[in-house]
């Protein structure tokens, strides 16, 4: 497991015990998304450190606190997570504009932009002020609603489409590849902060 995963494990796991809620091992386990047997080794490992510790109540239960360390631990974290979002999400916005200008100047007007995540808001801002249509986002989730105004829909519902716009991270590779089996690759456009997120997935 790489070194960002883990941390990212650690940050949600005092995050939640931060809350002050009665939180047992099962359902931390599926609050973030791991193995119990995964969630019992984070909570050993971070009692450990320091960063927590852990009292006996009754019914033989336990209830878990944030020691000053792991206070510190988890702005530590947390403001990482979010410097970290900031840059990515600054270079987001430059990939996105470069593709637009690409289209642009190859004369696309009409598009659909494939993903339900912020990168989607970012690319519908992106597609602002220019002569590009958005005709849709199609949502990988199967959501409804709106996003930056534009109709969330399904991939039937749009038509007329001269490129499909990836702005999907999670799962970029099934998005990428489902496009591509739905209207062909050479239809298909990834800005290229996307790039290995979807070679990461082929591979």
């Amino acid at each position: 497991m790489s070194v960002d995963r883990e941390e990212t494990i650690i940050r949600d796991l005092l995050e939640h015990i931060d809350r002050g809620e009665e939180v047992n091992q099962r359902k931390l386990a599926s609050d973030l998304g791991i193995a119990l047997g995964m969630t019992n080794t984070y909570v050993k490992r971070c009692v450990r450190k320091g960063l927590i510790k852990v009292s006996e109540v009754p019914a033989r239960r336990y209830r878990y606190y944030l020691t000053p360390k792991g206070f510190a631990e988890k702005s530590r974290l947390t403001a990482e997570y979010f410097s970290e979002s900031l840059r990515f999400f600054r270079r987001a916005r430059q990939s996105f504009d470069r593709l637009m200008d690409e289209l642009e100047a190859a004369e696309i007007r009409r598009i659909a932009i494939c993903g339900a995540e912020d990168l989607a808001e970012i690319a519908v801002l992106c597609s602002l002020n220019r002569p590009i249509t958005v005709a849709g986002v199609v949502r990988t989730d199967k959501g409804t609603g709106r996003i930056c105004g534009v109709e969330a829909v399904d991939g039937d519902a749009v038509a007329d489409v001269e490129r499909w716009v990836i702005a999907v991270s999670h799962g970029a590779a099934d998005a990428y590849a489902e496009a591509c089996a739905a209207v062909g690759e050479d239809r298909v456009v990834v800005p290229d902060i996307l790039h290995g997120f979807i070679a990461r997935g082929r591979g």
